[in-house]
């Protein structure tokens, strides 16, 4: 019981001590804040670009349906209860296998969605400014 005191008083002591080591809490915000600042300016234009609403969309809904479609086709055994050991020829194998591939197709869509929006041209608006950056690769 005294080593559970002594533990307990430790660690008190400790949680209530790192307060201490925290600092000035202005000179932290302005820090982080200068911080922020310039890693904004040293990224790459067009690099964190949404995806367009099509793609999105489109490759969402694939990989989606398609999970769902691979679910039902390989765990519908017909009788109610998911498939056990030896029952393999039970399930809809093809449909599963449809579904698979429809997810991946919608996986396509999403990467091609995204490189789409990484190779686009990045117009950003500032105080009394206009950027307009395009990255070209060869």
């Amino acid at each position: 019981m005294r080593t559970l005191n002594i533990a307990v008083a430790a660690s008190l002591i400790v949680v209530m001590s790192t307060s201490a080591f925290a600092g000035d809490l202005r000179a932290a915000a302005a820090k982080v804040a200068s911080e922020e600042q310039t890693s904004s300016q040293q990224t790459a234009p067009g690099r964190n670009e949404p995806i367009p609403k099509g793609y999105l969309l489109l490759g969402s809904g694939l990989f989606v349906g398609g999970l769902s479609a691979a679910m039902i086709g390989f765990l519908n055994n017909k009788n109610g209860s998911f498939p056990e050991f030896g029952e393999a020829t039970s399930t809809n194998v093809a449909m599963g296998a449809a579904g698979l591939a429809t997810a991946f197709a919608g996986g396509a869509v999403l990467f091609l969605g995204k490189r789409k929006a990484n190779n686009s041209a990045s117009v950003t608006f500032g105080p009394g400014r206009l950027t307009v950056s395009k990255r070209l690769t060869w």
